[in-house]
């Protein structure tokens, strides 16, 4: 089995017994977790697979929302989302986690894994991670950009001007912008969130549920946006 497949089924024996449902990128139908359970949960268990032959970073997606009973699972849209996050196993695994809704207090914080703790005889499920970025705070602006140039033809006008005007510094913080593109969404955003500029997608295979909503919850968290170009993607 590929690693997408492997992921997906760790993912899903982990996670199955904690919440009411599941929503897979790599499954085409909702999976029912255990009755009684609060949340339901939706993934991208591996982001950039293609990048693992290579040794280049890879990652996974999360979003959490309340679950209903009597309700469709993960009907509510962008804002009903609780929680999301994101992994990135890279020259190190970090795990960048946001909590809050719009209109009240919704903050982002990112941990590092310490391998050394693992050792550890009594270190359970996530107490190998160490908090690294209490405050997860996205800058205003930054110098990079991070898209598939190769897709041009298939970019909105818009975002044609955008990256021309941008490339050239003739954008309103004069920055003469640079190209940063690893073919993995998870990384890409991570450096936009920690040094500015912008991430993107702008294909229609990019999915809302599973990666587009958590990556826009944790990005207002850390000050930032999601946007499709014209809406807010929450």
């Amino acid at each position: 089995a590929g690693m997408d497949v492997v992921s997906n089924r760790i993912f899903i024996s982990k996670l199955a017994s904690r919440v009411a449902a599941i929503a897979s990128e790599e499954e085409n139908v909702i999976i029912q977790g255990m009755d009684g359970r609060q949340y339901e949960i939706a993934f991208d268990p591996l982001d950039g697979s293609s990048n693992l032959d290579s040794g280049l970073p890879t990652g996974s997606i999360f979003g959490i929302a309340p679950y209903k009973q009597g309700q469709q699972p993960f009907s509510g849209g962008g804002r009903s989302l609780i929680a999301a996050g994101y992994a990135l196993y890279s020259a190190s695994t970090e795990l960048v986690v946001s909590i809050g809704q719009k209109g009240g207090a919704c903050t982002a914080s990112g941990f590092t894994l310490d391998p050394s703790l693992a050792t550890k005889t009594d270190c359970g499920d996530g107490e190998c991670f160490v908090l690294t970025r209490p405050e997860l705070t996205c800058p205003q602006r930054g110098p990079f950009y991070s898209l598939n140039d190769a897709r041009e033809p298939d970019w909105p006008a818009g975002l044609l001007r955008w990256v021309h005007d941008a490339k050239r510094g003739q954008v309103p913080s004069g920055t003469k912008f640079s190209a940063r593109y690893s073919c993995a969404l998870v990384a890409d955003v991570h450096r936009a969130l920690l040094h500015g500029g912008w991430a993107g997608n702008p294909r229609p295979h990019l999915r809302l549920l599973y990666e587009a909503a958590p990556l826009a919850h944790i990005a207002e968290a850390c000050g930032g946006r999601g946007s499709d170009g014209v809406r807010d993607l929450l």
